[in-house]
């Protein structure tokens, strides 16, 4: 065998073996252990499955490296506790390659006792709680495992007329369909706290001061809105995500556009105040009539004073209505910034059709920029093709001093983050000495 056949069959092994074998694990695939179970329900007669699903929202919210990270620390919790209540020939693995969804075979607990449904509920807590414990390290450590991780379990028996692969695939099924039905009563009571915050303005307000980062000087103050309400929902990302898949955005972003404005702890005196705009809330009827100026004059704000930041993780799709939408604000006298540049989805296509005031860097882009050329040199190149544009630069997430320095002296002119100071109400001093 010659070199390159060597390598050719080398190739085709690992695309195989990749197949069959979850990396980000190390675990086999659910079909590679089929006669492992059958060979467990031969010894044992009753089998038990339990299903554990890693909810795919935090790959949504947080990326794909987050969710392999949990993935892998939630195997690595059951590996642990395996030792103190699952039995040597438990079999673990996984739905298919890359699956947030781990299944548990096993027929007996540690002592060889056949398991009851009490025994396997018990199991199961104690899984739950192995898992939560390791989790408060995590960053971001708002991530709670009741919300993050389902349970369902089925027993099954050796059939003497159905398959046995079509025996543990129907067990698998009805653990899934436990999880389905607790999924939908999680999202029923989303749904009613969601309401509830809304019809009570279980909103409060900070502001966060965007500066000129050579003087300290302030360019306006970017509105945020804190959910007081405590739940899953009273993380503000995670509400708002979460709002996008309801019916319930416009209501929900109405109200926290409402607060940033009556709550103005002073007045803002020649500054701007960015408020926060989904994408999808641009269409809302109240910027197109008089509504929403009209509330601004009657707490003495200029429309020219604020500034529409239009925060977008989702892609916009349909460039016509959403460039006329803006167009219609622009005319009002509104000023225009896309936020979440470098992490959602604004495009050049979005920038060069909106013509935007301000482009704002996320902080993804920001953090540590002084230790990464690569993304230093991203940012000086972006200044000129700001320029043209007509824009300003503002750069968030600023949280050290290394990070202010290096954004300063490559000539980026504003500025925002917890270093120069940190939201609040009222208006908070800046830390950082000019």
């Amino acid at each position: 065998m010659n070199e390159n056949d060597y390598y050719q069959m080398h190739t085709e092994w690992l695309k195989y073996k990749s197949c069959l074998y979850d990396f980000n694990t190390g675990l086999p695939v659910l079909h590679m252990l089929i006669e492992d179970i059958r060979k467990l329900s031969d010894d044992y007669g009753k089998v038990v499955v339990i299903y554990i699903d890693i909810s795919k929202d935090i790959e949504s919210l947080y990326g794909w490296q987050t969710y392999d990270k949990l993935i892998r620390q939630t195997v690595n919790s059951i590996s642990f506790i395996k030792k103190e209540v699952l039995p040597e020939n438990v079999i673990i693995t996984l739905t298919g390659v890359r699956s947030g969804e781990i299944l548990l075979f096993f027929s007996t607990d540690k002592n060889g006792n056949i398991l009851s449904t009490e025994d396997v509920e018990n199991i199961q807590k104690k899984i739950k709680d192995k898992i939560e414990k390791e989790l408060p390290g995590w960053e971001p450590n708002y991530i709670f495992a009741t919300r993050v991780f389902r349970f369902g379990y089925s027993f099954f028996t050796k059939s003497p007329t159905r398959r046995m692969e079509r025996t543990i695939f129907n067990a698998i099924d009805k653990a899934r369909r436990i999880i389905e039905r607790q999924k939908e009563e999680a999202r029923l009571d989303r749904d009613l706290n969601l309401e509830y915050i809304i019809a009570n303005n279980e909103i409060s307000t900070v502001y966060q001061p965007i500066i000129e980062l050579k003087t300290g000087k302030i360019l306006g103050y970017e509105a945020l809105s804190r959910i007081t309400n405590d739940s899953f929902l009273s993380n503000s990302e995670i509400l708002f995500s979460y709002a996008v898949e309801t019916d319930m955005l416009l209501d929900l972003e109405r109200i926290c556009r409402t607060n940033a404005v009556i709550h103005l702890p002073e007045k803002l005196q020649e500054k701007f105040l960015f408020l926060n705009s989904s994408a999808k809330s641009i269409y809302d009827p109240e910027f197109k009539s008089k509504k929403f100026e009209n509330f601004l004059e009657e707490h003495s704000i200029k429309k020219e004073s604020v500034v529409i930041e239009i925060t977008e993780k989702l892609a916009v799709t349909d460039y016509q209505s959403f460039d006329t939408s803006v167009k219609i604000l622009k005319d009002k006298g509104f000023k225009i910034a896309i936020d979440d540049m470098g992490a959602g989805y604004s495009s050049l296509r979005t920038i060069s059709e909106l013509r935007p005031d301000f482009l704002k860097y996320d902080m993804a882009l920001i953090r540590d920029i002084h230790k990464n050329l690569i993304k230093k040199d991203l940012l000086e190149t972006l200044i000129p093709f700001t320029e043209r544009l007509g824009a300003e630069i503002i750069c968030e997430g600023i949280e050290t001093e290394d990070e202010f320095d290096v954004l300063k002296n490559i000539g980026i002119k504003y500025g925002q983050g917890f270093f120069i100071a940190k939201p609040e109400n009222p208006f908070p001093k800046i830390k950082v000495k000019f």
